[in-house]
């Protein structure tokens, strides 16, 4: 049911009423709801590390400029980091030119010439609905930090692993989804199991909630009711907004049990990190289906 559709509904109930009023309403009351700990709004996903990559030697202009030999740059290196020259630093990569050219996001001005390097990612973005995330998986939870311990502990990102041990949040993307740091600096591909929560995004009128239609709506209702009575008292809507709160109270009560049995049966959701087109040959990809 969309925002308009729910607008038209308490429009019935509350005649006379400002419709954008009531739009702004139902987002207001829709805002508040998600701040619950709904199970509903819980999230799970997968994400997959990449690899590093350190074929060939590079040469680096004052510029940032690197010159690559023996290198296959990608465009979807952009964004990573690379790892050259020393050993507490390590750069962003702002632009692909070719195979052999990338450039470097705030070159410390060195030129250099036939380094050895390393290209690696360690910031994640997340699937845009989660608002929180809360835990990361690799066989085991990983543990969570922050940037500013990774970076006390290794400023260079020098320390790598196939097997990431913490996360950290690394702030939002240019599109505002949650990222997230894995160290140390993965070395393969390996899947990562993210947990998190969606959060409030302001309806369209054609959009859809994330939680039950009724809900919102009840409590939208006993707000519309308390503009009533403001513009019409004792017309009868103080006894409405009395009612109205024992319906929703009662509605809050019902849909609350169903999303603690929806938590306490999540583990019937079949897992799919071991299905067909994941990674095979990892332990919590092969050991985690529930039936």
């Amino acid at each position: 049911m969309s925002l308009v559709m729910m607008s038209n509904n308490i429009l019935r109930f509350c005649p006379g009423l400002n419709l954008d009023l009531i739009k702004s309403t139902l987002q207001d009351s829709y805002r508040q709801l998600c701040s619950k700990d709904w199970n509903r709004l819980k999230l799970t996903r997968q994400t997959y590390t990449t690899a590093i990559y350190s074929t060939g030697t590079v040469s680096i202009a004052a510029d940032g400029t690197v010159t690559g030999s023996g290198t296959t740059f990608t465009s979807a290196m952009v964004g990573r980091h690379m790892s050259v020259y020393y050993d507490d630093a390590f750069f962003e990569i702002q632009t692909y030119l070719s195979p052999t050219s990338i450039i470097l996001k705030d070159w410390a001005g060195e030129v250099v010439s036939g380094e050895a390097y390393t290209i690696f990612k360690i910031i994640y973005t997340i699937d845009p609905s989660f608002k929180l995330v809360w835990n990361v998986i690799h066989q085991i939870p990983l543990k969570k930090k922050s940037q500013s311990y990774f970076n006390s502990v290794d400023p260079g990102r020098t320390s790598t692993s196939s097997s990431p041990t913490a996360w950290a949040l690394a702030g939002l993307s240019p599109t505002g989804a949650v990222q997230i740091e894995i160290y140390p600096v993965p070395t393969d591909v390996v899947p990562l199991r993210v947990y998190g929560k969606m959060g409030f995004s302001t309806l369209a009128d054609g959009d859809s909630p994330r939680l039950p239609e009724d809900l919102i709506e009840a409590y939208s209702l006993i707000t519309c009711y308390r503009l009533k009575d403001l513009k019409e008292p004792g017309q009868g809507w103080a006894e409405k907004i009395v009612i109205q709160n024992e319906l929703y109270g009662s509605l809050l009560a019902d849909l609350n049990e169903e999303d603690y049995q929806l938590g306490e049966h999540s583990d019937r959701v079949k897992d799919t990190m071991g299905e067909v087109g994941y990674p095979t040959d990892d332990n919590f990809a092969l050991s985690h289906d529930v039936d």
